[in-house]
């Protein structure tokens, strides 16, 4: 089982995300965390739900559990048809990586 981070497509959500995370001991320039950005927050969250995915809700994100990476392509799809735009990306590429 594995989960991906549902956020909002926002700045300061991805800073507060980010503030909450725990950085590994060492790592380079190569560090990511993948994530959802959507702009309709709230209405993923309710698609998902109706759609019978599980969420893990955070202060600020959710992550979603998904069993196998098929899932993202049907719940980018699910997004789709109700009209949500969603970016799959990198949302720790603004952190110092030197």
């Amino acid at each position: 089982m594995a989960k991906i981070v549902l956020i909002a497509d926002d700045c300061s959500s991805k800073a507060v995300y980010l503030e909450s995370c725990q950085l590994p001991n060492f790592y380079m320039a190569d560090f990511s965390i993948q994530a959802l950005a959507v702009r309709q927050y709230e209405e993923a969250c309710e698609l998902l739900h109706r759609a019978g995915y599980t969420l893990l809700d955070k202060a600020i994100s959710a992550d979603i559990i998904i069993d196998h990476a098929g899932q993202l392509m049907a719940i980018r799809s699910l997004f789709r048809q109700d009209g949500i735009q969603a970016e799959l990306s990198d949302i720790a590429d603004t952190l110092y990586q030197a």
